[in-house]
């Protein structure tokens, strides 16, 4: 996959012919993945190239710093999942008050005809653009129809009884629901950054932890998880802890994993955590043997949800 980080930073030699769609996509769930894999049909069937453009960072975060939204995937996450699935061009609009100050048809213009040459656009019913979002699909297809450009507008998609919404799936993992996130996610939610240092409490615990630092993603509420985590090329089964550490008097929020069967010096490794289920919330313990205690506990518990996971008896 041909990956463009900085989309608007050079004009392209040629103008590949493509199907095509743009948005934030922020979380990659079913809906979008419907819409996305709606591009790549077309783009195969017409022998055209597929084309993904997406905002980044997040306009809100630019528009409305206050009311920022925590993010669900990195760029780099959603490069990965788009690669998998066989997406030719993933492009990356560097969301900034350039970008936001032009109208819907410099827009259009600047960030999508001088740079390839669509065949057909495939978009939501709800997508905005342009400043102050005046841009529509109405306007984009009167633009498209000047330039001979086919728009498909595809509909939003829901699951029974499951909502496919980037909103529903942050209020889900707020409140530990990694599980019931997943299903609208088609996989389980994902946090990655590096292994930083921590206080060493969970190796005297005999429970050695691989603390998460540089996250720019949401973080799962408060509690203990059964997670996997993706260490040196590998996934490794193991259990995550969220909190403020309250049986030590904690002050900053942590997120801590103790990788079963793991013991090495991974200090500045990237590494990735996907939630399965969270097991309990997180509970104040009369000192450190009750909650090495209660650790152990959630070890066997982890290794069994884990476990019937990954197809053991």
């Amino acid at each position: 996959m041909l990956i463009e980080r900085n989309w608007l930073g050079s004009v392209p030699v040629h103008r590949p012919k493509v199907a095509m769609t743009v948005g934030v996509f922020d979380g990659l769930h079913l809906g979008h993945r419907h819409l996305i894999d709606r591009v790549m049909a077309r783009a195969r069937a017409l022998g055209l190239r597929s084309l993904v453009l997406t905002f980044d960072p997040h306009p809100i975060s630019v528009l409305s710093p206050k009311s920022d939204p925590e993010i669900l995937t990195t760029f780099d996450q959603k490069a990965a999942i788009l690669e998998g699935l066989g997406l030719d061009i993933l492009g990356r609009l560097e969301f900034n008050q350039k970008l936001s100050a032009l109208t819907a048809e410099e827009f259009l213009t600047d960030a999508i005809w001088s740079r390839v040459e669509p065949f057909e656009f495939v978009i939501g019913p709800d997508f905005r653009f342009g400043r102050n979002a005046e841009g529509h699909l109405g306007q984009i297809k009167a633009w498209a129809k000047g330039h001979k450009i086919r728009v498909t507008e595809v509909k939003l998609q829901k699951g029974q009884d499951v909502t496919y919404s980037s909103s529903h799936i942050r209020a889900l993992l707020k409140i530990g629901l990694v599980d019931a996130a997943a299903v609208s996610l088609g996989r389980p939610y994902r946090l990655s950054g590096r292994v930083v240092e921590g206080s060493h409490r969970g190796r005297d615990l005999g429970f050695p932890t691989a603390n998460l630092g540089e996250v720019r993603q949401l973080i799962p509420g408060p509690g203990v998880y059964a997670v996997k985590a993706g260490l040196l090329g590998r996934s490794f089964n193991g259990m995550a802890s969220i909190g403020h550490n309250p049986t030590f008097g904690g002050r900053y929020l942590t997120v801590e994993t103790f990788v079963f069967d793991f013991d090495r010096d991974v200090y500045g490794e990237r590494m990735d955590v996907d939630f399965i289920a969270q097991m309990r919330g997180m509970i104040r313990f009369d000192g450190p043997d009750k909650l090495a205690e209660r650790l152990r506990a959630d070890e066997r518990q982890a290794r069994g949800i884990l476990g019937k996971l990954d197809g053991e008896n």
